[in-house]
């Protein structure tokens, strides 16, 4: 009887770790999302079926609800349209996307900038295609600014949805312009080149060689700012045809490189991140950010750090459109939502996405706490992204939808492999343009040096 019983008790024993186990084995699996590969390729018979549950993982860095409420406002507005949709929200960080795309634990659809989109796209395979969905979903490509569809392409396909218009403007001390009886356009006009390097000179002031204010403090060896000087004396940097970089090579592309420089080597112009040594150190020690009177300025998201430094200081302050080169160049560039390609909804994730690229998607979004310029033309003249009803509503929000046929892809990656664009990564430009900025080396030696290195790299790839 005794051996009987302990025998039961054992066979209890292991019959309840196997459905231990068992509940284990079965969490792995329905956590596991990895679904067969989804090309994003329709049959031209496919009918959509936008129902089910998908999970949407959004990057909150900060922690906030704030930062958070744009896409979950776009969620919600989604499921208000799909009345059979449940969309779940999967807060991460981007450190953890690319053990989680291994697994299949990343959301269906998840936010990405245009170098991680490259990154997933080809060093990860994780990424679908969605240009068949746009004409399923009836998209109206004519209604999107190019400069911020083009941030989502990668081999000349729609991977990355933008998820707004990321237009180089200028912010600038009004009281300074003011002062010096310099009145410059509003609304969507832009100065000319020479009309800003003008202002510029007039509106920086020096004593006992030491500078008090400067006329602009530009990010220069940041990529949307650097290219669109590189191609707005008509030049051509980079062939995607010929497989090629021209810096010194182009004279149009020196011409724009050289203009740039020379502001910096007159004064009126000081990049406001790049280490200043010997004899400039001595004479810019006295400068802070609120002594430049026109800095770049790239995303909406900008203003609070921005407007609330101006105003602590009580400095009047506004937009304005970036000068207008001889061939109109204005930088652009887009974060966006993507599809994993191992999605178990694929219909519905892919309209997800998309969704940022409707009317209805683009008001939810904007109109939201941590919202942004939208990128449907249609919408430009709307107040709901203009922020209404706070201290700054009544800001010049038209700079930011100035001269959309103007705009060049701000990042490098959109338009190079990325081997290319790291050797032209914010970083690598910092010390190249250091060298030049504190006369280490010249204009053409540096950027002779980054051509050569590029197109050596470039002939090397098969892939591109």
């Amino acid at each position: 009887m005794l051996k009987s019983n302990m025998q039961a008790k054992k066979l209890a024993k292991r019959i309840f770790i196997l459905l231990i186990v068992s509940v284990l084995l079965l969490g792995v699996v329905a956590c596991n999302k990895k679904g067969p590969l989804r090309s994003g390729i329709l049959d031209e018979n496919h009918n959509l079926t936008i129902e089910g549950e998908v999970m949407f993982t959004i990057s909150n860095e900060s922690g906030t609800e704030s930062e958070a409420a744009a896409p979950r406002a776009l969620a919600q507005a989604f499921m208000n349209k799909y009345k059979d949709v449940k969309v779940t929200i999967d807060e991460a960080n981007r450190t953890t996307y690319a053990t989680r795309i291994s697994t299949g634990e990343i959301g269906d659809v998840f936010w990405c900038d245009e170098n991680d989109a490259n990154n997933y796209k080809k060093n990860h395979s994780a990424l679908m295609m969605l240009d068949y969905y746009m004409d399923s979903l009836k998209i109206d490509r004519q209604n999107i600014y190019t400069g911020a569809l083009a941030g989502g392409m990668i081999d000349g396909r729609l991977y990355m949805v933008p998820r707004n218009l990321g237009q180089q403007v200028l912010v600038y001390n009004k009281d300074a312009l003011r002062q010096a009886n310099i009145e410059i356009p509003t609304g969507e006009t832009a100065m000319t080149w020479d009309e800003f390097k003008d202002i510029c000179r007039r509106l920086t002031l020096e004593e006992n060689d030491t500078y008090t204010q400067v006329g602009a403090g530009f990010k220069l060896w940041w990529s949307p700012v650097w290219q669109a000087f590189a191609e707005g004396w008509g030049g051509e940097w980079c062939n995607t045809v010929e497989k090629k970089v021209s810096f010194v090579s182009d004279k149009n592309v020196m011409a724009g490189l050289n203009e740039m420089f020379e502001a910096c080597n007159e004064g009126w112009m000081k990049d406001d991140v790049i280490a200043y040594t010997g004899a400039n150190a001595s004479r810019y020690s006295k400068i802070t950010d609120l002594d430049y009177v026109f800095r770049t300025f790239g995303d909406m998201q900008w203003i609070t750090r921005y407007g609330n430094a101006y105003d602590t200081a009580n400095i009047d302050w506004d937009f304005c459109s970036f000068p207008a080169f001889p061939t109109h160049k204005v930088g652009t560039g887009a974060t966006g939502y993507v599809v994993y390609n191992r999605t178990r909804n694929v219909d519905t994730a892919a309209a997800l996405a998309l969704f940022f690229l409707t009317e209805d998607g683009q008001r939810a979004y904007h109109s939201a706490s941590g919202g942004n310029v939208p990128l449907l033309k249609s919408l430009a003249k709307d107040t709901f992204w203009r922020m209404p009803n706070t201290k700054w509503s009544d800001k010049n929000f038209d700079a930011f939808i100035s001269y959309p046929d103007a705009s060049t892809p701000a990042s490098v990656i959109t338009r190079a492999p990325s081997e290319i664009a790291e050797i032209l990564s914010d970083s690598n430009m910092i010390t190249n343009f250091g060298q030049i900025i504190n006369g280490q080396k010249s204009v053409e030696d540096v950027f002779a040096s980054l051509e050569t290195k590029c197109n050596e790299t470039w002939q090397k790839l098969n892939d591109f």
